[in-house]
């Protein structure tokens, strides 16, 4: 756990806390299997407990861990008996300071989960180099269980991240792992499970899959992009807001049949992007390379830190694409730019295998892009056209994730207020305040361009909040007949537009991060007094109407 490494010397304490000292009887399975006088590398060890009791049954251990703080730790435990058979160093498995083949055992305990599925694959791939024939790899992680055992796991899971999240950082559990084991190279000949196998520590042993040629590749298995499949996992993303991250496998997809000739395009391994994109190249024979996003479509993963040259790098290695196809040149998204630096990343990694050129930035083009062989696209393929095609399908996108993510709770606060003051007649608000809500994101997403006057977003928001306020005055006069009533929600109409403008705008594609930043200490002080003056106003005028 990351935020435990944090303090090394109470690392092993905290994470047996952790684990209710399942960690324990991880360890003490695998030391059961390890033969006295046998080499033995323990990748990701902490500060060497477990590497410790290996070399007290008489293994040659070397230990190994990116936290410099973890080996320092682990050095100073060190006892005199087992000093010239237990040795730690900082690095990671693909650091060179070894020959291959030079182990009969390799461990790692609970560590993979702080991997990415590609760095997974690169892991099994460079354990597989460093075994000797017929070595032995032990692997403890969390996984997703399959069954009824799933449903408890997903409870236990968002329990366990609202107690512990902020503690132990960031962890995966292992969804695909055991799939790259055979294509890599490996067979599980044992296993062990704990809390309905959520937890398991597996055996596995290195098999040659021809002789004399290194370990293999995984290629996830094709994945469909049309039908009533396609369009149920496109509306879950549409519906939910888009926020949430939704994996595909990362790796090698093929578009059509291609060949040793045919084209690689990169994009994300975000479900929604990958349908729509495999839908407008449907007609050409490419390899499609879908990068780890972490599930995140390319422009907010560009925008952030998923979509960038580690990610490139890292999908280039672990899919041996290169092998692939003998084309050298590799079209990226456009709206990948600012998270991929081409002169960076070619400075970066010394005989880079490939050139690397900006595509269109609406997939519908990559066909004619690649027929006509552009060395200058046209201004047609560099412009970013939002059309009210794409401005209500954000509009939609937008409302759902308003719903989900920033009214639900308040509207189940204000269901609470009406029950306990006992206005069971007023109940009718709640929905009149989510048609309000609906309203103000057709207000804002229909004419967005005419807005478009201005780069500051509290301006755009200013005039559409007056537009809102006209708006939804006229529609709450024609309701209620009330003009009082209407007068005392001016400021929730206001403040609905104002608040939900800078949200929307994180969905157009005229945004700039920076910008947004450098405006938002501003308006956040705004919209708070402006929702407090809306709630006292508007609670006055549902009581008295």
């Amino acid at each position: 756990m990351r935020k435990l490494e944090e303090t090394p010397t109470i690392y092993d304490v905290n994470f047996t806390k952790l684990t209710k000292g399942i960690n324990l009887q991880v360890q003490d399975w695998i030391v059961e299997r390890i033969h006295s006088d046998e080499k033995v590398m323990d990748v990701g060890c902490g500060p060497g407990q477990l590497s410790r009791k290996l070399a007290q049954k008489g293994a040659f251990v070397l230990g190994i861990d990116k936290n410099p703080k973890m080996v320092r730790v682990a050095n100073n435990n060190i006892s005199s008996e087992i000093k010239n058979s237990l040795s730690f160093l900082k690095g990671s498995i693909i650091d060179d300071f070894t020959k291959p083949e030079q182990f009969d055992v390799i461990v790692s305990t609970f560590m993979l989960s702080e991997l990415r599925p590609l760095e997974q694959q690169i892991f099994l791939r460079e354990a597989w180099k460093l075994l000797k024939p017929n070595g032995r790899l032990y692997l403890a992680a969390e996984f997703v269980p399959s069954g009824f055992s799933k449903i408890k796991f997903i409870l236990e899971r968002w329990f366990y991240k609202k107690k512990t999240g902020k503690k132990s950082g960031k962890t995966l559990p292992l969804k695909w792992f055991s799939k790259y084991l055979g294509p890599i190279g490996y067979k599980i000949i044992n296993e062990e499970n704990w809390k309905q196998g959520s937890i398991k520590v597996l055996e596995i042993v290195k098999e040659e899959l021809k002789k004399n040629s290194g370990p293999g590749y995984y290629t996830p298995p094709k994945k469909s992009f049309s039908g009533l499949s396609a369009i149920f996992r496109s509306m879950r993303c549409i519906l939910t807001g888009q926020v949430d991250p939704v994996p595909i496998e990362p790796g090698i997809y093929q578009s059509g049949n291609p060949n040793s000739k045919s084209p690689i395009l990169v994009t994300s391994n975000y479900d929604y992007t990958y349908i729509r994109f495999m839908k407008k190249i449907q007609k050409i024979d490419a390899w499609v390379l879908c990068v780890d996003s972490n599930g995140i479509n390319v422009w907010c993963g560009a925008r952030g830190d998923n979509f960038g040259n580690k990610q490139l790098i890292e999908a280039i290695k672990a899919t041996n694409i290169e092998e692939k196809t003998q084309q050298r040149k590799i079209i990226l998204p456009q709206l990948s730019a600012g998270g991929i630096a081409i002169p960076q990343l070619i400075t970066d990694v010394p005989y880079f295998p490939f050139k690397l050129y900006y595509g269109p930035i609406w997939a519908k083009d990559i066909p004619e892009y690649l027929e006509k062989k552009y060395i200058v696209k046209p201004k047609s393929m560099k412009k970013i056209n939002f059309s009210l095609f794409h401005r209500i399908l954000a509009g939609i996108t937008h409302l759902t994730f308003s719903y989900r993510k920033i009214f639900l709770k308040p509207t189940l606060l204000l269901c609470l207020g009406l029950i306990f003051f006992q206005m069971f007649d007023k109940m009718w608000f709640i929905g009149e305040f989510w048609l309000y809500i609906a309203i103000t994101n057709i207000l804002i997403c229909i004419p967005y361009p005419i807005f478009n006057f201005t780069r500051k977003f509290m301006v755009k928001g200013a005039t559409i909040g007056v537009i809102n306020i006209i708006v939804l005055s006229i529609i709450t006069y024609i309701l209620h007949n009330s003009i009082l009533f209407m007068l005392l929600n001016i400021f929730l109409y206001f403040w609905l537009a104002f608040f939900s403008t800078m949200s929307f705008s994180g969905y157009t594609f005229s945004t700039s991060p920076t910008e947004i930043r450098d405006e938002y200490p501003y308006f956040n002080k705004i919209q708070v007094i402006l929702l407090i003056i809306s709630i006292i106003f508007s609670s006055v005028g549902l009581y008295f109407l």
